[in-house]
C-alpha cells in the first residue's frame, strides 16, 4: 500500500487527520471527478462496461418581467443557445431579454417612470446572463491520507433527495436462496433507480465476500467483481471478510481503489507497526452537498475469524469513545452529512462489548449509522437521539433505502425503509409492487452472464481431486443420526485439529452423503457437507458437556438430526430414561471434570442454539466453512 494511508497511530491523530481531510474536500472549490475505467477486482475476469459520466447540461436564466407592465413579446426559441449579452442603456427598471443569434430583436418593455423620479446616475442594471454548465475536468487533488473526493452529481441543484441504498451480511448469497433476492435483480433495481436520479449512494456494511462455494473457492473474487458491476461506492470489511487472510483483503481493496470507485473503508484496523490497513474515509459530493463516510470494523474480528487470518493486526476499540466526539465535532464544521458505515452490530454480548447504539449514544453528531454484523432487521431504522441506525438483516433478504430530503443545501427529512426480497422475487403478490404497477423485476443480463461464467469455472474447481481414500467412508443418513461412523470420526478429528479446541461436538444431521473409495474431489466433500456452516469454538463447562450429550442422545434408538457426533469417548445406555443415559465422558481416556471449562469445536448453527443445543456458552472464535476444513484435512493426509 502506498504511503498515503500509513499515518502513524495514535488513533487520535488518525481521526483528526481524516476529518481535516473531509474539511479540505468540503471547502475546495474544485470538484474532482474520477474517470478511470472500471475493471473487476481480479484481472483474470472480464471487466464490466464502464458507465460514462453524465454530459453537460445547459441552463438558461429567463428574463424577469416587472409587475404592472405591458406583457412583453415572447420570442420562441427552439433550442436555448447561449450568447454574449450587451448591457442595456441606462433606462430605469428596464430588463432586457437575452437575444439569441439569428433571432429578431425582442421588444423592450420599460416601466413608466413617475414624474418625480430623477434620472438615474448609478450603473445600469445588468441584463440577465445565460449560464452554461460546463463539466469540470481537473487533475485529481491529493488530500490528507491521499484521499480525493468523488463527485456523484454536479447539476448544481440545491433542492434534491439523496438515496442511501444499503446492504449488510450478504455472506456471498450471489444468487437467490436463503430467502434472498440475489445480485442480479438488485442490479436491475439499481439500474432503474439511476435512470431517474444520480443522487444514489450504495453502501455495504460488511460480511459480504465469504459464505458460499461460488465466493470461497475464488477467495472472494466473484463478489468483488459483482460489487464493482453493481456500482457499490463503499464497503466496511466485516469479520468474515478476513477469512481469506487480511493480506488478501488489503490486496482486493488496493485493486478496487486503483481501477474503480469502490472503496474499502475502515478507520480502526492497524498493522503491527501501527499503520492503517485501509482507507479510513471517503467524501462524496452531490451538487456541493458533501457526505463523509467513515468505515469501522468490529473488534470482535479477532475472535470471530481464524486467528491465522488476523495475526499481526489490531482492531482498535476503546479509543473510539475517547477521541470520537472531538473528531466528529471537527467533521461537523466542514461537511454537510456524516455517515458511519460500520460492521459493529447491536449485540452487546460480543467479546468487545461494542455496539452501534453505544457509539451513537456516546458520540454526538453522527447523522446516519449504516450497520451490520448482528443480522438485525430494522424495518424503519432504530432512532437513537436524532440519529438513525439502519440494518437489513442478512443474505439480501432486504435492501435498505434511506431517503434524505435536502432543501437549499440543508437536510429537512430522513426516512428509512426496507424493500423485502419477496416483493422483488414475487411482485405480483406484493401490495407494494402492485401499488406501483410492477409485475416483474427481471434479472440483469450482464450479471447473469458473469455469474454463469463463474459457475462454469466453479464446476472445474469442484472436479479437482484432493485426496484418494482406500475405503468407503460412511455418511448414510440412518447411521450418522444414531451412531459414530468412520466418516463422522474423520470430520470431528478435522474440526478439533484446525480449531485447536479440546474436542468437538457437532450434529449428525449435517453429514449428508458418503465417500466412495478412490479419488475424492472438492465437489464430493461439498456433497458431504453442503451447508455453509462455519467452524466455531465455544466455551463450555464439563457439566454442560454432559447436558449436550444427553440432549444429543435423547432420541435413541430413533434417528435424530441433532445426534451428537463427537471425538470424545462416551459411555452410555441408549435404553435408559432420556436425560439419564450418559454414564461417563472421556477425554484422552480420562473422565472430564464437570466443574472445569473446556473449549469445544462445533458449528455456528449449534453454537446459536440450533437443534436445541442451548447449553453451549460464549463463542470464542469462528473459522472456515466445515467443507473447507475437511478438504484441508484430507489433502494433508
Amino acid at each position: 500500500m502506498e504511503a498515503k494511508y500509513v499515518k502513524r497511530v495514535s488513533f487520535f491523530l488518525i481521526l483528526i487527520s481524516l476529518l481535516l481531510a473531509l474539511a479540505a474536500c468540503a471547502t475546495s472549490t474544485t470538484a474532482v471527478t474520477v474517470d478511470e475505467p472500471v475493471v473487476p477486482i481480479q484481472e483474470a475476469v472480464a471487466a464490466p462496461v464502464p458507465v460514462p459520466a453524465p454530459g453537460p447540461v445547459e441552463q438558461a436564466i429567463e428574463p424577469v418581467v416587472p409587475e404592472a407592465v405591458p406583457e412583453p413579446v415572447v420570442v420562441a426559441e427552439e433550442k436555448p443557445v447561449p450568447a454574449p449579452v450587451a448591457a442595456p442603456a441606462p433606462v430605469e427598471q428596464v430588463i432586457e431579454p437575452v437575444v439569441p443569434e439569428a433571432v429578431p430583436e425582442p421588444v423592450v418593455v420599460a416601466e413608466e417612470a413617475p414624474a418625480s423620479t430623477p434620472e438615474p446616475v448609478s450603473e445600469p442594471t445588468p441584463a440577465p446572463v445565460v449560464a452554461e454548465v460546463v463539466p469540470v475536468k481537473v487533475e485529481p487533488v491529493e488530500y490528507p491520507l491521499g484521499v480525493t473526493s468523488i463527485v456523484k452529481n454536479k447539476t448544481g441543484d440545491k433542492d434534491f433527495d439523496l438515496f442511501v441504498v444499503h446492504t449488510n451480511d450478504v455472506h456471498a448469497r450471489i444468487t437467490p436462496g436463503d430467502g434472498g433476492m440475489g445480485y442480479s435483480r438488485l442490479a436491475t433495481m439499481l439500474e432503474r433507480g439511476r435512470s431517474i436520479t444520480d443522487n444514489i449512494l450504495l453502501l455495504d456494511a460488511g460480511d459480504v465476500s465469504h459464505g458460499t462455494n461460488l465466493a470461497n473457492l475464488f477467495e472472494g473474487e466473484t463478489v468483488g467483481v459483482l460489487l464493482d458491476m453493481l456500482g457499490y461506492d463503499a464497503v466496511a470489511p466485516g469479520n468474515h471478510d478476513f477469512n481469506y487472510g487480511y493480506k488478501r483483503l488489503v490486496e482486493a481493496a488496493e485493486i478496487a481503489e486503483e481501477y474503480s470507485n469502490l472503496r474499502v473503508l475502515s478507520a480502526n484496523v492497524v498493522d503491527e507497526d501501527g499503520y492503517l490497513l485501509f482507507q479510513p474515509y471517503q467524501v462524496y459530493d452531490f451538487n456541493g452537498f458533501t457526505v463523509g463516510v467513515v468505515g469501522l470494523t468490529t473488534p470482535d474480528t479477532k475472535t470471530k475469524s481464524h486467528p491465522r487470518n488476523t495475526e499481526g493486526i489490531t482492531f482498535l476499540n476503546e479509543e473510539i469513545f475517547s477521541i470520537g466526539q472531538e473528531a466528529i465535532d471537527i467533521a461537523r464544521t466542514y461537511v454537510d452529512y456524516v455517515i458511519v458505515l460500520g460492521h459493529i452490530g447491536l449485540d452487546p454480548d460480543g467479546a468487545s462489548g461494542l455496539t452501534s447504539e453505544m457509539i451513537v449514544r456516546n458520540i454526538k453528531g453522527i447523522d446516519l449509522f449504516v450497520d451490520g454484523h448482528s443480522h438485525t432487521t430494522l424495518e424503519k431504522g432504530l432512532k437513537v437521539n436524532d440519529t438513525y441506525i439502519v440494518s437489513t438483516g442478512s443474505y439480501l433478504r432486504n435492501v435498505g433505502v434511506v431517503e434524505i430530503n435536502i432543501r437549499d443545501g440543508k437536510v429537512v427529512g430522513t426516512t428509512p425503509m426496507l424493500i423485502p426480497a419477496e416483493d422483488v422475487l414475487n411482485p405480483q403478490e406484493s401490495d407494494l409492487a402492485r401499488a406501483y404497477g410492477i409485475v416483474e423485476v427481471p434479472t440483469n443480463p450482464e450479471v447473469d452472464e458473469y455469474v454463469s461464467y463463474m459457475q462454469g469455472q466453479l464446476s472445474e474447481v469442484l472436479n479437482r481431486v484432493i485426496a484418494t481414500i482406500p475405503m468407503d467412508l460412511d455418511g448414510e443418513r440412518a447411521n450418522v443420526r444414531t451412531r459414530p461412523t468412520n466418516l463422522s470420526k474423520i470430520i470431528t478429528a478435522a474440526m478439533t485439529a484446525q480449531s485447536g479446541a479440546d474436542f468437538t461436538i457437532t450434529n449428525g444431521g449435517g453429514i449428508r452423503a458418503s465417500l466412495k473409495a478412490g479419488p475424492v474431489t472438492i465437489g464430493d466433500v461439498i456433497t458431504v457437507l453442503p451447508f455453509t456452516n462455519i467452524l466455531t469454538v465455544v466455551e463450555v463447562t464439563g457439566a454442560d458437556v454432559y447436558a449436550a450429550l444427553e440432549h444429543g442422545y435423547r432420541m435413541l434408538p430413533d434417528q435424530n438430526g441433532g445426534y451428537s457426533q463427537t471425538d470424545l469417548g462416551v459411555v452410555y445406555n441408549r435404553f435408559a430414561e432420556p436425560g439419564k443415559r450418559i454414564i461417563r465422558v472421556l477425554l484422552d481416556g480420562k473422565p472430564i471434570d464437570r466443574n472445569k471449562t473446556y473449549r469445544v469445536a462445533t458449528n455456528d448453527f449449534l453454537a446459536a442454539g440450533g437443534d436445541g443445543y442451548t447449553m453451549f456458552g460464549r463463542i470464542l472464535t469462528e473459522g472456515d466453512l466445515l467443507s473447507d476444513v475437511l478438504i484441508e484435512y484430507l489433502s494433508n493426509q
